[in-house]
C-alpha cells in the first residue's frame, strides 16, 4: 500500500437515530440505463462549438442546438424496493479514452466494464451517472493516443482533459443537483484514464494557482514547445462537490500542465481539500513510468507518485491532511486492468486468476470500502435485549471492511470514551450492551473508517509496493 495520509475520519460519525441505511442485497437484477441530455453550463461554451456525432444526431430526444454542447449520459437507480425512492449516493463516472460504449455505437450500451459497475453500485444503493464527452464533441471513435499537436487527428485539444472535459464534471454535477433522487450531499468521482486525467482537473483546491497554464506542444515543424492554453475549470460553490474520488491509472504528466512533471514541489497542483483521493496503477503501465518493473528499487519518471508527493508538499503548505489518502500500486499489472473479470473466490490467489484480475479485485474492495465509508450515514438505534429483558443494546449495521469504534459521553462535552473494542463490519449487525451511566443518561456515536489495505497479508506479500520500492 502507498498511503501517503490516513487517519480517521473526523466526525465520519453517527449519533443514536439520526438515520436508517438499506443493507444491499446482492445478485439484483442488472439495472437499466436511463437516458439523459443536458448542456453544459453557457459560461463553459468552448468556441467554436463543435458539432455532435452523427449517431448521436439519431438519439431519439437528442436536441441538435449548434449554438450548445449537449452531453449524453445514462444514469443508474437502485432497486427502490429494496432501497426505497431515494435519494440516493451517488457515483459520477468518466470513461477513459476509449469511450463508454460498446464498440463505439450508443445503440450498442455501454461497455462492459460499465455495465458491471452498475450492477455492483446499485447493488448496494448507489445511483450511478455514466457521461459521454466523446459523441457530443463530434468524436465517436477511439481518442487514445491524443496530445496537444498542431496536426488535429493527433491534437487532444478538442476534449483535453486538461482544460476542456472538466467542464462536462461541472455539466454532470449540475445535472445530478437537479435530481429529487440524488442526494447532492453524498457523491463520488469514479474515472479511469483519460476520465482519471480529468477528474483531477475537476477538483483542484482553491489554493492552486490558476495563473498562465502551458503544456508541451508539438508545432508544425515537428518541435517540442510550450503552448499557453487555457487554465482549469473551477467546480462552483453553489454545486454539490464530490466528497470521494477514485482514480484508475491516469497519467500525472498532464503534459506539463501543471508545471514540471519531474520535480517535487509545493505549487500548481493538490486536489480540493473537501475530498479524499485514491489512486490506482500498475508498474507495467507506462503511465505510472516505471523502467524496468523487474528491477529493484523500481525507477523511472514515476510522473503518478511525485504527482501525490508534489500535493502532500501543497498540503503542508496549507497546513491541512493531504488529500491524497491513498495510492496503492500493483506490481506487474497492467494499464486499463479494471477491464478484466473477477474470478470466483475459490481462484483467488491461484494460477487461475491473472495479476490483472487481482489488481481488479483488490482495487475495487478499496474503493467500494471508501464510498461506503463517506458516502452513507450509519444507522445507530437503541433496541431492547432479546438476552436480558429490562436492558438495551446500541445496534448498527457493520458495512463491509469499514472499522467501526462506538464511542459515547453523559452530556456531550468533553471525551467521548470507547465503548467496547473496534469492530470490522461484514455487512451483518453489530451490537453492544448499553453501560448504566451515572447521570442516568448517556449519548452514543460511531467513528469509523476503512481497514488498511491488506499489503501486509500474505497472499499479497509483494504485490501490494510500497513507495519505499521506488527511488525517485
Amino acid at each position: 500500500m502507498l498511503a501517503t495520509q490516513r487517519s480517521l475520519s473526523p466526525v465520519l460519525a453517527a449519533f443514536l437515530g439520526l438515520s436508517v441505511a438499506f443493507s444491499a442485497k446482492p445478485s439484483l437484477a442488472q439495472p437499466v440505463p436511463e437516458i439523459v441530455f443536458f448542456d453544459l453550463p453557457e459560461s463553459l461554451e468552448p468556441n467554436p462549438i463543435p458539432a455532435p456525432s452523427a449517431q448521436l444526431l439519431a438519439v431519439p430526444g437528442y436536441p441538435n442546438d449548434p449554438n450548445q454542447v449537449t452531453l449524453i449520459a445514462e444514469f443508474y437507480t437502485p432497486d427502490g424496493m429494496v432501497f426505497g425512492p431515494g435519494p440516493y449516493p451517488t457515483i459520477l463516472v468518466l470513461h477513459g479514452s476509449g469511450g463508454m460504449w460498446s464498440n463505439d455505437v450508443i445503440a450498442n450500451g455501454a461497455v462492459s466494464q460499465f455495465d458491471d459497475w452498475a450492477q455492483v453500485l446499485t447493488d448496494l444503493g448507489y445511483a450511478m451517472l455514466l457521461v459521454d464527452s466523446y459523441n457530443p464533441r463530434g468524436i465517436d471513435g477511439n481518442f487514445s493516443g491524443r496530445r496537444p499537436h498542431h496536426d488535429p487527428l493527433l491534437d487532444d485539444a478538442l476534449c483535453s482533459p486538461n482544460y476542456e472535459r472538466p467542464k462536462d464534471v461541472i455539466a454532470a454535477l449540475a445535472y445530478l443537483d437537479s435530481r429529487a433522487d440524488v442526494d447532492r450531499n453524498n457523491i463520488g468521482l469514479l474515472g479511469f484514464s483519460h476520465g482519471s486525467q480529468t477528474g483531477l482537473n475537476a477538483i483542484l483546491d482553491p489554493s492552486v494557482d490558476l495563473g498562465v497554464y502551458e503544456v508541451s506542444y508539438i508545432n508544425n515543424m515537428l518541435q517540442t514547445v510550450d503552448l499557453v492554453v487555457d487554465s482549469p475549470v473551477r467546480i462552483p460553490n453553489t454545486l454539490p462537490f464530490p466528497k470521494v474520488s477514485a482514480f484508475y491509472y491516469p497519467g500525472c504528466s498532464h503534459f506539463g500542465y501543471h508545471g514540471q512533471a519531474s520535480s517535487i514541489a509545493a505549487g500548481r497542483y493538490m486536489p480540493d481539500r473537501r475530498t479524499k483521493v485514491l489512486m490506482f496503477h500498475g508498474t507495467e503501465d507506462s503511465l505510472l513510468g516505471v523502467s524496468d518493473p523487474n528491477a529493484d528499487p523500481l525507477t523511472g519518471n514515476l510522473y503518478p507518485i511525485k504527482f501525490v508527493e508534489s500535493s502532500a508538499l501543497q498540503a503542508v503548505a496549507e497546513g491541512i491532511p493531504n488529500p491524497f489518502v491513498q495510492h496503492t500500486i500493483f506490481d506487474l499489472a497492467e494499464h486499463s486492468f479494471d477491464n478484466e473479470t473477477i474470478e470466483p473466490e475459490g481462484n483467488w490467489n491461484t494460477g487461475a486468476e491473472s495479476i490483472d484480475e487481482k489488481a481488479k479485485r483488490l482495487a475495487r474492495d478499496e474503493v467500494l470500502k471508501w464510498f461506503e465509508c463517506l458516502l452513507k450515514p450509519a444507522d445507530l438505534r437503541i433496541e431492547p435485549d432479546q438476552l436480558s429483558p429490562g436492558d438495551h443494546v446500541v445496534v448498527w449495521t457493520g458495512r463491509n471492511q469499514l472499522d467501526y469504534q462506538l464511542v459515547s459521553n453523559e452530556d456531550l462535552g468533553g471525551v467521548w470514551n470507547p465503548a467496547g473494542g473496534n469492530v470490522i463490519g461484514d455487512g451483518g449487525e453489530i451490537e453492544a450492551p448499553v453501560v448504566p451511566p451515572m447521570s442516568h443518561r448517556i449519548f452514543y456515536r460511531l467513528e469509523f473508517q476503512p481497514t488498511p489495505v491488506p499489503a501486509a497479508a500474505p497472499e499479497n506479500t509483494g504485490f501490494i509496493l510500497d513507495y519505499g520500492d521506488f527511488s525517485y
